[in-house]
């Protein structure tokens, strides 16, 4: 193989490397916040919830 050819190939391998290297650590981290990021979708639901019984309640009010 020419210097060149191994040079580019030297390259493309440090690139691919590193990109990887890149999405392994995002995913971790992305990962590590998911509990807190659940919790927060918990409580957010039950929020909508809490609103869309009321709403509930009160047209069956209305109704009557």
């Amino acid at each position: 193989m020419s210097v060149i050819g191994e040079a580019a190939l030297s390259g493309f391998l440090d690139l691919l490397v590193g990109k990887s290297l890149d999405s392994a650590l995002n995913f971790v981290a992305d990962h590590d916040q998911l509990p807190q990021q659940l919790k927060q979708w918990q409580s957010i639901l039950l929020d909508i919830q809490a609103v869309l019984d009321d709403a509930e309640e009160k047209q069956i009010k209305n109704m009557g």
